[in-house]
């Protein structure tokens, strides 16, 4: 793999880490401690469903209802 695809691959992957960080901070500071179950999905998750879900911060009424995929 060249050495361009390796930086490209470790910045994107920092910048959806740092995502997924500040998305569960968010939800802390809003709904309060987040479950382990909570945490591992908000870690998996790829970019477009952690923006899904930082666009329903301010609207859900609670953690669940922000990470639920029916919303």
């Amino acid at each position: 793999m060249p050495v361009q695809s390796v930086v490209s691959r470790s910045r994107q992957e920092g910048r959806l880490e740092g995502e997924a960080k500040m998305l569960a901070r968010m939800l802390e500071r809003r709904f309060g401690p987040l479950n382990d179950q909570q945490l591992g999905r908000i870690r998996s998750a790829d970019e477009q469903t952690l923006w899904a879900w930082s666009d329903r911060v301010f609207q859900a009424d609670s953690a669940d209802k922000v990470l639920d995929s029916q919303s």
